[in-house]
């Protein structure tokens, strides 16, 4: 009952998206890209809170907020290094579900998010994991690009499940989850260059 619920206040959030037509018009725990961090975190928190995903500095970070959310389980933020303002360049919402759960909500929220968004163009893929070698990790998405290319880089709007292989749940600790995710050019940017 707690995930029909849940997901039921998902689409419901999305409705401030029907006049949406940048990206950073799209909330997600009412946090957008281009606010600031310190608006809804102290420096500490921020600092407490970051992901150890690199073992050495890299151009931007991720920090994971989990307390005081109304929609989602855990909300991850990208940062730049070194930006005092600590501007939100990518933001996405994450709720625990497996493939059986996570599959029809996504398809829900989709149907929402066209719904509101008539003319933006949307496409589906099926895809390996990257993270995951053996690819038996398995990523599920439904991407609204905001611009009219469709671009691998263009920002956009993506609703994912991610289903993880038994061994990678074993060995790194993984759960399904269902992902929301606001993704800026300039995150896209720093991923297709490797992280760097």
């Amino acid at each position: 009952m707690r995930i029909f619920l849940t997901v039921i206040v998902l689409i419901f959030s999305l409705q401030s998206l029907t006049k949406a037509d940048d990206i950073s018009d799209f909330q997600i725990e009412g946090m957008s890209i281009g606010d600031s961090l310190l608006d809804y975190m102290s420096i500490n928190q921020i600092k407490d809170s970051k992901r150890n995903y690199f073992q050495d500095k890299r151009k931007y970070y991720v920090v994971s907020k989990a307390d005081n959310l109304e929609n989602y389980e855990s909300v991850d933020i990208y940062l730049k290094s070194g930006d005092r303002k600590y501007i939100i360049r990518t933001i996405g919402g994450m709720i625990e579900l497996d493939k059986n759960s996570c599959l029809p909500k996504k398809n829900k929220i989709s149907l929402e998010l066209q719904k509101m968004f008539p003319n933006i163009k949307k496409e589906e893929f099926d895809r390996a994991h990257d993270y995951d070698k053996s690819k038996k990790s398995r990523q599920y998405q439904s991407v609204f690009f905001l611009k009219k290319t469709k671009n691998r880089n263009d920002p956009h709007i993506r609703v994912e499940c991610s289903v993880w292989s038994e061994k990678v749940k074993k060995k790194d600790g993984f759960v399904d989850t269902l992902n929301v995710i606001a993704m800026s050019t300039e995150i896209l940017n720093w991923i297709y260059n490797g992280y760097k």
